[in-house]
């Protein structure tokens, strides 16, 4: 198959980083986990100029790192729930059913209809594997997840509440709280450390905008936090030395420690 020509923008476009960040995992001595998929869609799908000369070793290290993680909290979920069922909002071109999603009852990739339909491009859908071609703020969504108790239900926000302004956040929240209460849902958070890149996002037409102190502003939403990761303090051989150096310094300070949470939640 030739290459992609997309015409994504905003925040869709931004799924191009983290499936370069995958891909190349795959190409380090030791990846942390194996993601032939990403590299095959990446090779579809280069950055742009703009995009790529953002990319940098770090992005590669956070952004892999991150669905690492996701892939952990993922996993202890499918294992310790008899009929699992796991939802990924704003999933964009993740590859995650295809790494460890085989023993799930259902796996739903929700995103705009233009992230979709390049999905459709690229991958399958199966009774097991659906897609759900809409916006995260277009409640009518819920209404597609199978009938299952909640606490079989493992909602994933990877990379995604950062670009909604708060006010969208909390109805999101409140909605979901309604509709699947004591089902899981596991975010990232950016502290306010982040705001010192919005600019930068801007540019790329997708401005973060929703920033924490701490994971009790998640609480404040009406979640109760079971969890909470700090980013850069998670596998810290993954830095080279100075880097690590750094984080280990720098996360000292609360500003600097919850520049970026995992917050795993039960609504």
């Amino acid at each position: 198959m030739s290459q992609i020509t997309t015409k994504l923008t905003g925040v869709p476009r931004t799924m191009l980083f983290t499936l370069k960040t995958r891909a190349d995992e795959q190409a380090r001595p030791c990846p942390l986990f194996q993601d032939p998929l990403a590299v095959e869609w990446q090779k579809l799908l280069p950055l742009d100029e703009e995009m790529e000369a953002l990319y940098n070793q770090l992005t590669q290290i956070s952004w892999s790192t991150r669905a690492y993680h996701h892939d952990q909290i993922t996993s202890r979920h499918i294992a310790n729930h008899p009929h699992p069922v796991v939802v990924e909002l704003g999933a964009g071109l993740s590859t995650r059913f295809h790494r460890i999603g085989q023993n799930v009852e259902y796996w739903l990739e929700l995103d705009l209809p233009e992230v979709t339909n390049l999905r459709r491009q690229l991958d399958t859908e199966t009774p097991q594997h659906q897609f759900i071609s809409t916006s995260v703020m277009d409640f009518d969504w819920m209404n597609t997840i199978p009938d299952v108790a909640p606490e079989n239900i493992l909602f994933i926000a990877e990379g995604l509440l950062m670009y909604l302004e708060e006010n969208q956040v909390t109805q999101l929240v409140a909605q979901m709280h309604s509709r699947f209460p004591g089902a899981t849902c596991v975010i990232d958070v950016m502290g306010n450390f982040w705001k010192l890149y919005k600019k930068i996002m801007t540019k790329l037409g997708a401005p973060f905008q929703w920033f924490v102190k701490n994971e009790e502003d998640v609480a404040a939403m009406g979640l109760q936090v079971v969890n909470t990761d700090y980013f850069y303090q998670l596998y810290p051989e993954r830095w080279p030395l100075p880097w690590r150096l750094l984080w280990q310094f720098l996360t000292q300070f609360p500003y600097f420690r919850n520049a970026y949470l995992i917050v795993e939640t039960r609504l």
